[in-house]
């Protein structure tokens, strides 16, 4: 991937080991928080799920909003200027 002129990526976001039932929001970097959920998830399970997500700053967030859990994120591709 760029150092730099990426304007978005494609994830591959993995959930595992999640302690409470819950969900994960992807979001851009220093973005407010939107009141959508990339996954949803129970306590135990594991959940996948393809994610776009635009990038500022060269990064991303990951918010889990309950709990604790492994996060797993597979970059599949970019989007660029």
């Amino acid at each position: 991937m760029p150092l730099t002129g990426v304007t978005a990526v494609v994830l591959n976001v993995t959930v595992t080991n999640p302690t409470q039932d819950g969900h994960l929001i992807v979001q851009p970097h220093g973005v407010a928080r939107p009141n959508v959920s990339n996954l949803n998830f129970l306590a135990g399970q594991t959940v996948s799920n393809l994610v776009v997500v635009p990038v500022v700053d060269g990064r991303v967030t990951f918010y889990n909003n309950t709990g604790s859990a492994d996060v797993i994120a597979d970059l599949n591709g970019w989007f660029t200027s």
